[in-house]
């Protein structure tokens, strides 16, 4: 009982300190959506989902919780032919972890004109987050913190800015369920052009719970683990220009997982966004062996921008 009740203050207080912050909407792709082809799969409900160096932009606690180091790399083919790459680090050493990673986004090509007619050449959009995080676990629970530099190119505009994320994680019943709370992109830009990029904070509150492992009389070689997982996800006051595309819900919402995994080596996943969105569903599978783990992951928009497709994989040191 008494560690419910410390999770749950810490909760509130992250929850009150966050509204306090007018941080809201964003531009900055690569805090707008997940780093990686796991999260993806599972509609990004990785609030309380360890996943090495890539919980650093769900819920930095979660990088404690791991029993091992692990480097991770992912590449993105993401809408309107932009390309998202990750790649980053968790070192796990008793009760504390490090981790640092680099998420890059952009799309190259386009072309700039005044007026109809012929263009005055191609441009591009990149922007990319640099981050360290820090998690120690207090055997109750874990908590985290990581920060960004971030820094977006809209040719012929620059800006650089920071981001802020904190964390708390718990898990009970021998690991069987797992709960999760952070407050993600704290932090401001620069002036970009005129007015500056605002970032998409949020308090997320997640919890995966192994609901289930069973085997098939005729293969019991063959056990079925069934994960379910959930984040509740609320936004903070929503700024954002008329002609901004999000990709994400506007108002509060819930990012739903379920993930199978067959005999410890085929895992299959599938995850719901709910409220007002354009990419709702998603799909995923992934591959595990003792050291490397690999994922894929596909996301049908329902806005006529096509398929998104991720892969990704994760090393165990």
């Amino acid at each position: 009982m008494k560690k419910y009740f410390l999770l749950l203050l810490l909760v509130s207080f992250f929850s009150a300190h966050a509204y306090s912050q007018n941080s809201v909407g964003s531009g900055l792709q690569p805090l707008e959506i997940g780093p990686g082809a796991l999260e993806f799969s599972v509609s990004e409900a990785s609030v309380a989902s360890p996943n090495g160096a890539s919980s650093i932009y769900a819920n930095p606690a979660l990088l404690a919780m791991r029993s091992y180091s692990s480097i991770s790399l992912s590449y993105t083919n993401w809408i309107s032919e932009s390309t998202n790459l990750f790649g980053g680090i968790n070192l796990k050493k008793g009760n504390r972890a490090v981790a640092f990673s680099i998420y890059t986004s952009g799309v190259s090509g386009l072309e700039q004109r005044d007026a109809p007619g012929e263009s005055n050449g191609d441009f591009s959009i990149q922007y990319v987050s640099i981050s360290g995080a820090y998690a120690y676990d207090f055997k109750l629970f874990s908590a985290g913190i990581a920060a960004h530099y971030l820094n977006e190119d809209v040719f012929p505009y620059r800006a650089n800015g920071y981001a802020v994320n904190l964390g708390l994680a718990s898990s009970i019943m021998n690991d069987r369920i797992r709960l999760g709370a952070s407050v993600l992109n704290l932090g401001e830009m620069e002036e970009l052009n005129e007015d500056p990029t605002e970032l998409p904070s949020s308090l997320n509150i997640g919890i995966a719970i192994d609901l289930m492992e069973f085997t098939h009389q005729k293969s019991p070689d063959l056990p079925v683990l069934i994960t379910l997982l959930a984040d509740f996800v609320s936004p903070f006051e929503n700024n954002k220009p008329e002609n901004f595309t999000d990709y994400n819900p506007e108002e509060n919402y819930f990012n739903l997982g379920i993930s199978f995994v067959v005999a410890e080596v085929v895992q299959i996943n599938a995850g719901y966004k709910t409220g007002d969105n354009t990419r709702p569903v998603s799909f995923g599978a992934g591959f595990i062996t003792d050291k490397v783990t690999f994922n894929y992951a596909l996301i049908p928009f329902n806005t006529g921008f096509g398929t998104v497709h991720s892969i990704g994989i994760q090393y165990q040191l």
